[in-house]
């Protein structure tokens, strides 16, 4: 088979604009703690659910657990008490997906406002 230049710029497109897509969706969220519980409560429940939250596709098709990160105020250490930015990742043959979301929600917390 005989690659031509312009098939080429097609095939890396293809291959950038996909790794900017697991990039920007691996990456950690700021999310605002549930009301009803304590950040402590929170945090437990987070780190208790990611390891075992399998997302579509299930195992079976390819996604395993990676890692988890919770960290408390957000990135910048200045953010209410009540936010906290998160990770709780997936791997599947070379690509990563982030279900924190998924499990905050689940948890009755939101994803913050990017003014807060």
């Amino acid at each position: 088979m005989q690659f031509t230049t312009p098939m080429l710029i097609s095939i890396l497109t293809v291959l950038a604009w996909s790794k900017g897509q697991e990039e920007n969706y691996s990456n950690p969220i700021l999310v605002a703690k549930p009301d009803c519980v304590t950040m402590d409560q929170f945090e437990h429940n987070f780190e208790r659910l990611c390891p075992i939250w399998i997302p579509p596709p299930t195992a079976s098709d390819g996604w395993y657990y990676d890692s988890t990160s919770f960290v408390r105020g957000g990135s910048d250490g200045k953010s209410p008490d009540y936010l906290a930015t998160v990770n709780c990742l997936y791997t599947t043959r070379g690509s990563q997906k982030n279900v924190a979301f998924e499990i905050v929600e689940s948890l009755g917390g939101s994803i913050a406002n990017e003014g807060i």
